[in-house]
C-alpha cells in the first residue's frame, strides 16, 4: 500500500515537473540570454560595442582585438566580434558568442567545430519552433499519463494495447523518461539556435581586419 502511495506521488510529482519544465524552456527561450549575462560581461561588452562601431566608421580601434581576447578568449577570431558588435547587435549575439566560442572556426567564413573531427557550416534555419511543439507535445503527454495513472486507480483498463497503462510503476518511468527527453531537447535547442545566430554573422563577415 505504502509503495502504491509513493509510486502515485511520484506520478504526480514528475508532472509538476514536466509542467515547470515547460514554463522554464520557455522563459530560458525568451529572456534567459539577458539574465546570464553578469554585470561585467555586460559593462565590457558595452565597451566592446563602441569599439566596433567605431573600427566600422574610422577602420581603427585602439585595443579592440585585446578587448576580443580579454572576454573571450584568445582562439576567438576579432572579426566574428566585429561582425556582431559594429551594428550594435550586443545584447542579440553577446551569449551565443560566450557560450559557444570553443566551437567558432574561420576560414574566410564562420564554421561550426561541433567535435574536433567534425566541423561544418552554421544551420541557414531556426529549428527552435518544430523543438518546441516536441517539447509541449512531451509535456502534454506528461499530463495525460498522470491523469491516466488517476483513472486507472478506480478501473482498470480492459483494452490489450493499453494493458500496460494499468502499471502505476510503468506510468511512472514513462513520465521521468518523458522529463529526460525534454531535458536533451532543450539543450539541442540552445545548442542549434547559437550555431543558427552565430552563423548569421556570415553576412557582416569582414574579409580582414586592420590596424588593431
Amino acid at each position: 500500500m505504502m509503495l502504491s502511495i509513493a509510486t502515485f506521488v511520484l506520478i504526480y510529482l514528475g508532472v509538476c515537473i514536466a509542467i515547470y519544465q515547460l514554463y522554464d524552456i520557455y522563459c530560458a527561450q525568451s529572456f534567459g540570454d539577458a539574465r546570464r549575462l553578469s554585470g561585467i560581461e555586460d559593462e565590457a561588452l558595452r565597451d566592446l560595442s563602441r569599439q566596433a562601431r567605431q573600427y566600422a566608421r574610422t577602420g581603427e580601434s585602439a585595443g579592440f582585438a585585446a578587448s576580443v581576447a580579454a572576454l573571450f578568449g584568445k582562439d576567438l577570431d576579432p572579426r566574428v566580434v566585429l561582425a556582431a558588435f559594429s551594428e550594435g547587435k550586443a545584447n542579440l549575439d553577446a551569449a551565443p558568442l560566450l557560450r559557444r566560442r570553443h566551437n567558432i572556426v574561420c576560414n574566410g567564413a564562420i564554421s561550426i567545430r561541433h567535435l574536433p573531427f567534425w566541423k561544418t557550416a552554421p544551420p541557414g534555419k531556426s529549428l527552435r519552433g518544430p523543438l518546441l511543439v516536441l517539447i509541449i507535445v512531451n509535456t502534454l503527454l506528461a499530463i495525460f499519463l498522470g491523469g491516466l495513472s488517476v483513472y486507472t486507480i478506480g478501473y482498470e483498463i480492459s483494452w490489450p494495447t493499453l494493458a500496460w497503462a494499468n502499471s502505476a510503476p510503468l506510468l511512472m518511468l514513462l513520465v521521468y523518461a518523458l522529463i529526460l527527453v525534454t531535458h536533451l531537447i532543450s539543450r539541442l535547442d540552445t545548442y542549434l539556435h547559437d550555431i543558427y545566430r552565430i552563423g548569421q554573422l556570415n553576412a557582416h563577415f569582414p574579409p580582414t581586419l586592420n590596424r588593431l
